[in-house]
């Protein structure tokens, strides 16, 4: 997507837009009221990007948790940069003082400028200096003699920026496999109720391997951000895989999805730097060599997933993400169907319509066409079910599967996709403008 520079005259206005705001919000205010304006310290000409405004997102949740008294609230998001104000039915020198812990809370968050104002237009100063970006001595005294170049500020901003957007990614991907590991009923898989078909798998083993994989989202995500190919991806989600397996004892919990979600992962890292569809990204990614795999395991299988495709022809999680997450997309749809209608356990539902209709590999793996045909007519059924019997029936289903040795793994590995996918709309909702820096 396109990033607009603004100019010294476009910045002026701003300023003066900004304090006209602030005059008109403080007009009728008295004591025991201040008002708090947020801006970003950004350096260089380009001040509002997809990046800044995901961190400016996380700067309104900061100042939403304080529970402070709102009385009015406004924002402006524009090329010119990102603004919030809120009007505080609160004491001015005890919300600054809850305001500077935010701005040194992390890293990035020394991009936030959390101004502080009192009726009549004072501003309350920080009890400490703010330090500098580069070299941690106070910011003002760098500022004063010229210390550093505009460009190492920008190289230093976009550092920041890009780690904080990979780390919020990242915490995403591993929030989403924890919500499909704690989402129950799910037959014949891991859940909160018993192991599924997985004797040698448990809840806290799951959680191990979600934490463990947490460096490879961040890294795939940066990876996205500079327009990575497949092979750089591929084999970091090789070191993810290794990583993996010494945290679960050598037991396999998400291998699979080390390369669904680090593809998806990636796409949205594109997304923030080029703009278009974190999907198309990702499929694009996965086009790059998904038939010469496919091909190479063919001729000599090396997985579980590789021999369904040899004997079966299912192309599994590769074709799933070369065409595009159909699968995916699908389960998202579900489960934004079951969540909108007031559903009670939308996502066991969102997975018992996976498994009515995916070509599941690990149910090839372990029950052959008959086992795959045996879960999806039985899924299709509780699917057909009115919303308030079903859940007991994938209770059911549990036991059945359990008995059978079968578990539907591609489905679960589609759920946890779904609930990615989710998050990227929230997280993405405001993130990407026009020309006029206002909402597409």
């Amino acid at each position: 997507m396109k990033s607009y520079s603004v100019d010294l005259d476009q910045m002026l206005m701003a300023r003066e837009r900004r304090a006209s705001i602030q005059s008109a919000m403080l007009q009728d205010a008295g004591p025991g009221q201040c008002l708090v304006c947020l801006t970003m310290n950004i350096a260089g000409d380009i001040k509002r990007t997809p990046m800044t405004r995901m961190l400016f997102d996380a700067g309104i949740s900061e100042m939403n948790v304080l529970g402070f008294s709102v009385r009015k609230e406004f924002l402006l998001d524009e090329a010119t940069g990102s603004e919030a104000f809120w009007l505080l039915d609160e004491e001015g020198t005890q919300v600054k003082a809850s305001l500077e812990k935010v701005e040194d809370s992390f890293p990035a968050a020394r991009l936030f400028d959390f101004d502080v104002i009192m009726p009549g237009g004072s501003k309350l100063s920080r009890a400490e200096g703010r330090r500098c970006l580069i070299c941690d001595a106070y910011a003002a005294e760098c500022a004063r003699s010229r210390k550093h170049g505009l460009e190492e500020v920008k190289r230093v901003t976009g550092e920041l920026l890009r780690d904080f957007c990979a780390g919020k990614l990242a915490q995403a991907a591993r929030d989403s496999l924890l919500d499909e590991l704690y989402t129950t009923p799910k037959p014949g898989l891991v859940d909160l109720n018993n192991n599924g078909a997985h004797p040698d798998m448990d809840v806290p083993l799951f959680e191990k391997s979600a934490d463990a994989l947490t460096s490879y989202f961040e890294d795939a995500a940066a990876l996205g951000m500079e327009h990575c190919g497949i092979g750089i991806l591929r084999e970091r989600g090789m070191r993810a895989e290794a990583e993996m397996f010494t945290a679960t004892g050598g037991v396999n919990t998400h291998k699979g999805l080390i390369y669904s979600m680090g593809l998806l992962l990636a796409g949205m890292g594109r997304c923030l730097t080029e703009g278009g569809s974190c999907v198309e990204h990702a499929a694009a990614l996965a086009r790059e060599d998904a038939e010469i795999r496919l091909k190479k395991t063919l001729a000599a299988p090396v997985t579980n997933g590789g021999a369904a495709y040899k004997k079966y022809g299912a192309r599994g999680a590769t074709g799933e993400a070369s065409a595009g997450f159909p699968g995916a997309l699908y389960c998202l749809e579900r489960l934004t169907v079951y969540r909108e209608s007031g559903c009670t356990e939308p996502a066991a539902l969102a997975l018992c319509d996976s498994m009515a209709a995916l070509e599941d590999t690990n149910l090839l793996h372990r029950g052959g066409r008959e086992g795959l045909e045996y879960v999806r007519r039985a899924a299709g059924r509780i699917s057909d079910m009115p919303a308030a019997g079903r859940i007991d029936a994938l209770h059911a289903l549990d036991r059945e599967l359990i008995s059978r040795n079968l578990s539907p793994g591609g489905s679960a590995d589609m759920l946890a996709l779904a609930f990615l996918l989710e998050r990227w709309q929230t997280i993405s909702a405001d993130l990407f403008t026009d020309e006029r820096g206002g909402p597409e």
